[in-house]
């Protein structure tokens, strides 16, 4: 999945977490500082791979599918943050920006090998 999709699912997700409704293109194009225009053609491109319902000036949502990947984007983003702040000693700030970078990289093996190193040494810390 490209680092583009897993933005959009991830923006989706929180929006439609923190309103409770579906967001429109125009508020995903301000959030995402792109044009309107970009967002449609993506929520066109996303609904033909499954991850979300996009319905003009209605706007859009996410499958079950997309709410999947968007959690598995989410909980990569809070582990690898949690490890740079915990054990590397970043702040939170600069730790979520390179939380962001890293997620689209991380597979989910090293993800999970992670997660057990957390876990192992995290009284050690």
């Amino acid at each position: 999945m490209s680092q583009s999709i897993e933005d959009y699912l991830e923006r989706i997700y929180l929006f439609i977490k923190e309103n409770n409704r579906p967001i429109k293109t125009t508020e995903l194009a301000k959030l995402l500082n792109i044009k309107p225009s970009a967002v449609t053609n993506m929520a066109k491109k996303l609904h033909r791979l499954g991850y979300v319902n996009y319905e003009p000036y209605i706007g859009i949502t996410l499958t079950e599918k997309g709410i999947e990947e968007a959690k598995k984007i989410l909980d990569k983003h809070k582990t690898i943050k949690i490890f740079l702040v915990e054990f590397l000693g970043l702040d939170e700030k600069t730790a979520s920006e390179e939380a962001c970078k890293l997620e689209h990289a991380l597979s989910d093996e090293i993800l999970e090998r992670l997660k057990i190193f957390m876990e192992k040494f995290k009284d050690k810390v």
